[in-house]
């Protein structure tokens, strides 16, 4: 069975992409949803897409919040101020990756993908990085950069997406929901650009041409992507889009060592595992 008939696209958080992919691509490319600037003004405090709350705040926003007793929850709400597509799409400067790393004290990918994950609350308490995600905040808030919004294609992702499927000559796509509920087929030559654009709703997480050669695919709570290619069309994919190629060993959790989170989350039981081991090597 293949992972299309399965509705088994994107991948196990620890099975190898290129493992998972191996039946239809033989490259996967990692790609980033970038931050981004709008060239007029932005009265905004808060330059992310959502914004945690506390319960008080929760129960004045949704009344039937009120009769719970809800401890220990982390709630979120969404920036009121945030961008629409449009604004973005007439206004909008991308920022890269890149430019967030080399203009701040995080050292790369890897710490700036933990803040943007820290800051919606993905992690457990004991994996989050308060101490990057503030860096980060510092910058963005003072250069005005908004966030990228996680789980879902951005418009700058779909514009991409758009013009790999120009470039490659593939006009008829298919785009599917997060739950395989509803497939959509669209005639892209009947399609502008932005016409394609309003077409991905935030829940399609699968878009791929017809004859499967080209796939995009994205997971509910990650600042990236993926795209899978056969390896001729690797090299466009790479100066298109920002991110990396997967290789052999590359999983969903490619910004953790192999046991990195096992050991931060139980690190005394790590601890017996190597007393043990070293006992019995005795």
């Amino acid at each position: 069975m293949s992972i299309f008939a399965e509705n088994k696209i994107y991948p196990d958080e620890e099975i190898p992409f290129k493992e998972h992919f191996s039946q239809f691509y033989d490259s996967i490319y990692v790609a980033f949803l970038p931050f981004f600037l709008i060239k007029n003004e932005t009265k905004s405090k808060s330059f992310k897409a959502s914004e945690q709350i506390t319960v008080e705040q929760a129960k004045v926003e949704m009344k039937e919040l009120e009769p719970l007793k809800l401890e220990n929850v982390k709630i979120f709400t969404s920036n009121k101020d945030y961008p629409k597509e449009k604004e973005i799409y007439e206004n909008g400067v991308l920022i890269k990756w890149k430019e967030i790393v080399s203009n701040t004290e995080l050292s790369d990918n890897i710490e700036l993908n933990r803040a943007l994950k820290t800051s919606i609350g993905a992690y457990k308490k004991k994996l989050e990085r308060q101490d990057l995600l503030k860096t980060l905040n510092d910058y963005t808030d003072l250069e005005k950069i908004w966030h990228p919004s996680e789980g879902g294609f951005d418009l700058f992702a779909k514009k991409e997406i758009y013009q790999t499927f120009k470039n490659f000559n593939k006009d008829t796509i298919i785009i599917v929901d997060e739950f395989f509920e509803n497939k959509v087929e669209l005639d892209l030559t009947k399609f502008s650009e932005y016409e394609f654009i309003d077409k991905i709703d935030f829940k399609d997480y699968y878009t791929y041409s017809s004859d499967r050669e080209i796939l995009f695919t994205i997971e509910w709570d990650s600042y990236f992507y993926l795209v899978a290619v056969d390896k001729n069309k690797i090299e466009y994919i790479e100066n298109h889009f920002e991110g990396f190629i997967a290789n052999e060993k590359t999983t969903h959790l490619w910004d953790w060592k192999k046991g990195e989170i096992n050991n931060i989350l139980n690190p005394n039981t790590t601890d017996k595992i190597k007393s043990w081991w070293k006992k019995i090597m005795k």
